[in-house]
């Protein structure tokens, strides 16, 4: 079904009402040139041109590969859930979480953090230039691209709306991408870790800020690798969660270092390697990729450099990393053993540390290539 009579770059995206206001709110009041270029965060921005399609977001099984939830086996002994219980959410603390395969993302997926997800894909829209991806494919060979671990799905429907011609699947554990989508995108709530049931020969792989969540990340990228055409390329955009200084001028005792450790500790008790981008280089030369190549670039931590665009990424990531501590400060408090006033204290620290412009820490963004042969 297509609607010309509804707008929907008003209700979701980095181009939609919601978002612009609540980067203006965080971004813009601290530095006002960094206006323009929110409202001019990519080439094509979310005003899609193309007809948007309302959609039902399916969830896709190993039983059946069905169409639809309301399609699906609900049979004894099939793999779906029912229809009433992928909607449902898990809520603990105040903030609301995935219900499928739940605890697989240690993230919430409610609406602050969606916030924070839209800022990221800002962030990183500016780290490139308003590129997408960085895989050297020609756009008459771009057909196939699957977005892993989509979440709002705004860089699968972004990716559409610039490759008309290209068909985008979106897939995640939360079905929380808008009912509104370019023609060419279909979203599904699937779990990465699984047996893959939404689709072959893909040109484009693409994952950002996923492979940290994962407990087998050479499995996953062996089963990107099985999923890719011939001459495909797999890209993983992950942060290195390390904070680093050049000019001594970070205290060892730094908050933000100490926050980023501690939650990486806490990360593999989950069993999963928070700064695992440093070593996909290598998971992507044993699986086979050929033409692997990792590009790193500076985050800065606040606005400390001089720039605009360097300012605009600085206050982003410090947006990001308050959003981020604030979701994860509970689980730190467990492993440390904290009180609450224990929290509250570290958190203070954390907000002081991210806005004094004295420190010039920074954080490595991996933007790791490969491509599948041509021939095997």
């Amino acid at each position: 079904m297509t609607s010309r009579g509804h707008n929907p770059t008003r209700d979701h995206g980095i181009g939609s009402d919601k978002t612009k206001t609540f980067l203006r709110q965080n971004i813009t009041h601290l530095h006002p040139s960094a206006t323009i270029s929110i409202m001019q965060s990519s080439a094509h921005g979310h005003a899609f041109g193309a007809d948007m399609t309302k959609m039902d977001i399916p969830i896709r099984t190993r039983a059946d590969d069905c169409d639809s939830l309301q399609d699906a086996d609900t049979t004894p002994g099939a793999s779906v859930l029912p229809v009433a219980s992928i909607g449902e959410e898990s809520f603990c603390e105040g903030r609301q979480y995935h219900h499928y395969r739940s605890g697989r993302y240690l993230l919430p997926n409610d609406r602050v953090e969606q916030d924070r997800e839209e800022v990221k894909h800002f962030m990183l829209l500016r780290l490139t230039d308003g590129k997408h991806f960085l895989a050297p494919i020609d756009d008459a060979n771009l057909r196939k691209v699957i977005d892993l671990g989509t979440g709002t799905g705004t860089w699968a429907m972004e990716v559409a709306d610039r490759f008309p011609s290209a068909e985008v699947t979106g897939t995640d554990l939360s079905p929380i991408q808008p009912d509104w989508s370019p023609p060419n995108v279909k979203f599904f709530v699937d779990d990465i870790e699984d047996e893959w049931v939404s689709g072959n020969d893909f040109d484009l792989i693409h994952a950002r800020h996923v492979f940290p969540f994962i407990k087998d990340p050479a499995t996953l990228t062996r089963r990107a690798f099985e999923h890719l055409a011939p001459g495909g390329w797999l890209e993983l955009q992950d942060l290195g969660h390390v904070v680093l200084c050049d000019d001594g001028t970070m205290p060892p005792d730094y908050p933000i270092a100490r926050f980023f450790d501690q939650i990486t500790e806490a990360w593999g008790t989950f069993g999963a390697d928070l700064r695992v981008g440093t070593k996909l280089e290598d998971m992507f030369r044993a699986t086979g990729f050929v033409n692997v190549e990792t590009r790193a670039f500076k985050i800065p931590i606040g606005a400390w450099l001089r720039e605009v665009k360097d300012k605009e990424l600085g206050l982003s990531f410090r947006i990001v990393i308050e959003m981020v501590i604030s979701a994860l400060c509970g689980a730190i408090a467990t492993v440390e053993g904290w009180t609450d006033e224990d929290r509250d204290k570290f958190t203070a620290k954390c907000d002081s540390a991210l806005r004094d412009q004295g420190v010039h820490a920074y954080m490595y963004c991996y933007f790791v290539l490969g491509q599948k042969p041509l021939e095997r």
